[in-house]
């Protein structure tokens, strides 16, 4: 454990350590953010153990207790430890979710970022993962896929768009997950909310859910037969087609837009 090499007597060498003293710099909490980070991640301490104290922190990295408490909040917000009161510093379990998360943020904080940016990433994502699904999707991922697309179609009867989206966009979730790559999932998570804002405008447009769902099965057909190529080209169809739609969405929204403008100009003159 890490706490047993840093809580070390003085008899014990130095090089026992996995960190090493920092110069003093503007950016000291950084260094030791760093070298905690390097630790973690190269399992030199394991999820569910305690960091050190902060005084035997201070100790190891001849630093501040400011700098040290700077470095773990720095940890904290990025989801590498735990801060418990009364317990410590627990270091967590690095799973693909906290890399989607992040992700999203910074998708959601990107000033400037349309759809079809997103597109551009869905589509070097999601073309490969048709692909994968052919060679990799088992019997009972076939039937999650062939049941999302019955229940698809059913929202679409009840004229439940909402329901519809979902299931549209949980499609290409299941058809991901099949892949057993979680850095893939990890990638199409990321970009989930602006996925669902964009179905769930285009939705409401004539056809697009019974067009998608189409598309749905023609990819499962190629999926569900283990042809790659041909999943790969059907699932780049279907991307193409839905930024198409977007587009239009776009122009008719900009169209609109400027029509009460000149409406609401008619008016005052």
């Amino acid at each position: 454990m890490m706490a047993d090499h840093m809580l070390r007597e003085s008899s014990v060498p130095e090089t026992s350590s996995p960190f090493s003293s920092v110069s003093r710099t503007p950016s000291l909490s950084d260094k030791v953010a760093e070298q905690l980070t390097e630790a973690i991640v190269s399992r030199q301490v394991h999820p569910g153990e305690l960091l050190p104290s902060e005084r035997d922190l201070c100790k190891e990295f001849k630093v501040s207790r400011t700098v040290v408490r700077e470095a773990v909040r720095s940890l904290a917000a990025r989801g590498l430890v735990r801060v418990t009161s009364g317990r410590g510093v627990e270091v967590s379990a690095i799973n693909s979710s906290d890399v989607a998360a992040s992700m999203r943020l910074l998708v959601r904080g990107h000033e400037g970022l349309d759809y079809g940016k997103v597109n551009e990433v869905r589509t070097a994502v999601e073309v490969q993962v048709a692909g994968l699904a052919a060679q990799r999707a088992d019997a009972e991922d076939l039937k999650r896929l062939r049941e999302l697309c019955d229940a698809h179609e059913r929202s679409l009867e009840d004229g439940d768009l909402v329901g519809a989206s979902e299931h549209d966009f949980q499609f290409h979730r299941e058809l991901t997950r099949t892949c057993g790559n979680e850095l893939l999932l990890a990638m199409l998570d990321s970009i989930s909310d602006v996925l669902r804002e964009v179905r769930n405008q285009s939705m409401n447009q004539p056809h697009v859910g019974d067009e998608g769902l189409a598309a749905h099965r023609r990819i499962l057909k190629c999926v569900s037969a283990g042809k790659p190529e041909a999943a790969r080209e059907a699932m780049a169809e279907h991307l193409a087609e839905a930024e198409r739609v977007w587009r239009g969405t776009k122009k008719r929204d900009a169209k609109a837009a400027t029509g009460r403008v000149q409406k609401k100009r008619g008016r005052k003159s």
